[in-house]
């Protein structure tokens, strides 16, 4: 009787013991939680984001684009995030997707997803890595010459058919920028690839498609009109044209140089 009723103290005593140890110790009480996401990145080194890039081609440019400037998926480039920009909230949108949207988990490692935080950081803020050689005052100047204001816009003033220029700066880097003012059609994000629209009548319109269905086409036209046509009246429709941005290749270095200090200091709000 003694040895039963030991026994039964000690199972007891025991009880008490694993009870007092289970807020301390989650595991004794059979929960298992998730690790802690970083605050920072610790994949962040230059080779850190070069292996981001690399896997961001791999799994995200079908929607993202080759540089991250969007199209079926949102434009990366902007370092604008809807579902946050720190660290650990870029971490939980490419490790577990977005709900609601086309953005799906993507299968790689937890270290990998660190190292794609990091280049999709760097594509958001690219342009400030750079110094420009040429002066910015004098590519103004070179840039209102142009007529480049009648298509862009930066701030309040400027026109739509081309892309906003507010912080382009920021979000591309030097190379990237030479290269849209000499070859224009390197480049161009898909919401403003040209169109040319060839009515029955002989006509033909071109402008940035907006959406086109079985029934009609609609555009914005050159001077910046919205334009829609049934499709019983076109008799073609064409994209061998895509930029409406004329190519500056003639443009002396000088000049050259100055344009794109001055797109360079576009940085927007900081």
């Amino acid at each position: 009787m003694r040895q039963v009723l030991w026994l039964w103290c000690c199972v007891a005593l025991l009880t008490v013991a694993l009870s007092a140890q289970a807020p301390q110790n989650p595991a004794l009480a059979g929960v298992v939680t998730a690790p802690a996401i970083p605050d920072t990145n610790p994949f962040a080194s230059e080779d850190d984001v070069r292996a981001g890039g690399a896997l961001f081609q791999t799994h995200c440019t079908y929607c993202h684009g080759a540089s991250g400037e969007g199209g079926r998926g949102a434009d990366l480039t902007a370092g604008i995030y809807r579902h946050g920009g720190r660290d650990p909230e870029l971490y939980a949108s490419i490790r577990n997707g977005i709900a609601g949207t086309e953005m799906a988990p993507v299968r790689v490692s937890d270290d990998e997803v660190w190292k794609m935080v990091g280049f999709v950081k760097r594509i958001g803020s690219r342009g400030l890595l750079e110094k420009a050689p040429g002066d910015p005052a004098a590519g103004r100047l070179v840039y209102q010459k142009s007529g480049c204001v009648s298509c862009h816009r930066i701030g309040e003033d400027g026109g739509g058919l081309g892309p906003d220029l507010t912080d382009i700066g920021r979000r591309r880097g030097l190379k990237f920028l030479t290269e849209s003012v000499v070859a224009p059609e390197a480049n161009i994000v898909v919401t403003y690839r040209a169109v040319q629209v060839v009515l029955k009548s002989g006509q033909t319109v071109t402008g940035i498609r907006l959406n086109r269905d079985d029934l009609s086409i609609q555009l914005r036209d050159t001077r910046d009109n919205f334009r829609s046509f049934m499709m019983e009246n076109v008799q073609e429709v064409r994209y061998d044209k895509p930029s409406l941005m004329p190519a500056y290749a003639s443009m002396n270095q000088k000049n050259l140089e100055d344009v794109v200090a001055y797109l360079h200091s576009l940085q927007g709000a900081q």
